[in-house]
């Protein structure tokens, strides 16, 4: 018993003052029991002891691709040698000027809870999951070798300039697993190139992660590939114009224009119409699968149905149902955007 409160002391005494103020609140909203605190203090002690002894430090965006990889390395002696930063949001679309600071967070935040139909308790989570993860780059020490994730796609691709921006001045040496690249470099399914396949490093299993992490020589990015991506990842953190980001031709173009998906939520409907022979109200979140499961872009079902709402106020869709979220609400595009034809 008084190994335990020992333990708990020790946990306690290492978490910051913004962490500790998180848990709180988050616990408190959600009902947990003091045990249930308890546990969570000492895992987030625990995770940071990891972070300290690791030899390699990995950074993947978005918690399926980190919550893969951390499996992966469960029952295997990685285990112990590598610590996992997980970046969350989706980092195409948004607002990311000063996205290092909790400035830029905060800022971020606002702009989605203006959008979304977020709760209170969900920002306030990821407000702590983003500043965490921005200290634990910042905290990344000289001897540990660093292994950023991403795809072709344009929010890992913006992911791997803000933190490269992120870690200027760290002279760790600094490698790069491209998972679209090294998909097929060991032609798994060579068919799936036509179908821009995987879009996302998420869309991968922990077992194919790890194969990448084992089986891929990785050079460290020269000095030259890393100041180019740094100095476009320090564009990236001071822009306050841009808030959509496309990649394309293997590059990152940056939009204001937040239209940019509509057209294709349209045609998306049309093509729903046409396969089912009659135009009748949908599921607004079958709808919103369609346009995640055929658009080329890497956007997330909260932007493409944040863009359907504006379709509505447009008066594109007609609806039934409560607009508090997608599964209660369906939509039917109005006359004047159907394309008779193809019936």
């Amino acid at each position: 018993m008084l190994e335990d409160v020992s333990r708990l002391k020790e946990a306690i005494k290492k978490l910051s003052e913004d962490e500790a103020k998180s848990m709180l609140f988050i616990s408190l909203l959600n009902g947990k029991s003091s045990e249930d605190i308890k546990q969570v203090i000492l895992h987030m002690s625990e995770d940071k002891e990891k972070a300290v002894n690791a030899q390699t430090v990995h950074i993947l965006f978005g918690d399926s691709p980190g919550g893969s990889l951390k499996a992966a390395f469960r029952d295997t002696e990685y285990h112990k040698t590598e610590g996992i930063i997980v970046f969350p949001d989706n980092l195409s679309i948004g607002p990311i000027k000063d996205l290092h600071n909790a400035s830029g967070i905060e800022a971020r935040l606002a702009w989605f809870q203006k959008r979304y139909n977020t709760e209170d308790d969900g920002l306030e989570h990821n407000r702590q999951r983003m500043l965490t993860a921005v200290e634990k780059i910042n905290n990344i020490l000289p001897h540990q070798t660093i292994v950023i994730w991403t795809c072709q796609n344009a929010h890992e691709q913006t992911g791997l300039r803000l933190v490269l921006a992120m870690l200027e001045g760290k002279l760790n040496a600094v490698r790069v697993i491209d998972t679209f690249t090294a998909f097929h470099e060991k032609n798994i399914y060579p068919y799936l190139v036509e179908d821009n396949y995987p879009r996302t490093t998420g869309e991968l299993n922990g077992e194919t992660l790890l194969n990448f992490y084992e089986q891929f020589g990785m050079e460290p990015l020269s000095n030259i590939e890393r100041q180019t991506l740094s100095d476009e990842g320090r564009y990236l953190l001071s822009d306050d114009i841009h808030i959509i980001r496309t990649w394309a031709c293997n590059q990152l173009l940056n939009s204001s224009n937040e239209n940019r998906d509509d057209d294709f939520i349209i045609e998306c409907a049309n093509r729903m119409y046409h396969e089912d022979g009659k135009v009748e109200y949908k599921k607004a979140a079958r709808l919103i699968g369609e346009v995640i499961g055929h658009m080329q872009q890497y956007t997330g079902d909260e932007w493409i149905e944040y863009r359907l709402r504006c379709l509505i106020k447009q008066g594109v869709f007609s609806y039934r149902g409560d607009l508090k979220a997608m599964r209660f609400y369906e939509v039917k595009l109005q006359d004047d955007f159907l394309t008779y034809h193809i019936f």
